[in-house]
């Protein structure tokens, strides 16, 4: 079995400028979604690396909706462009496991 001993993928969230009020200081989020434990050239691993992701753009982001419409609009943008963001780190990783996994193979060329 083959893992990626890369032990996290930092997610960064912060709230958008334009909709936060100057009285609100949004800092930076991040969390840390750890894969070291999965095998990322099967599906299951696939499946379990993305919905850490997704738990880990909540965590950043909320996952309460806020009765306040200006707040619940900074919310939902994060998680939108966190989610983006996210998609985009765990594709990357996936392909460069896949492709050291692909890479190592008996018979193929280095």
């Amino acid at each position: 079995m083959f893992y990626v001993r890369s032990t996290a993928i930092a997610l960064a969230a912060a709230a958008t400028a334009g909709l936060v009020s100057a009285s609100s200081h949004a800092e930076p989020v991040s969390v840390a979604v750890s894969f070291a434990d999965l095998d990322l050239t099967t599906l299951a691993g696939e499946r379990a690396l993305r919905e850490r992701a997704s738990d880990a753009v909540f965590t950043a982001c909320g996952t309460r909706p806020s009765a306040e419409i200006a707040m619940e609009m900074v919310r939902r943008a994060c998680v939108r462009n966190t989610s983006l963001t996210a998609t985009a780190h765990v594709d990357a990783v996936i392909s460069s496991s896949r492709n050291l996994a692909q890479a190592t193979l008996p018979g193929t060329a280095h």
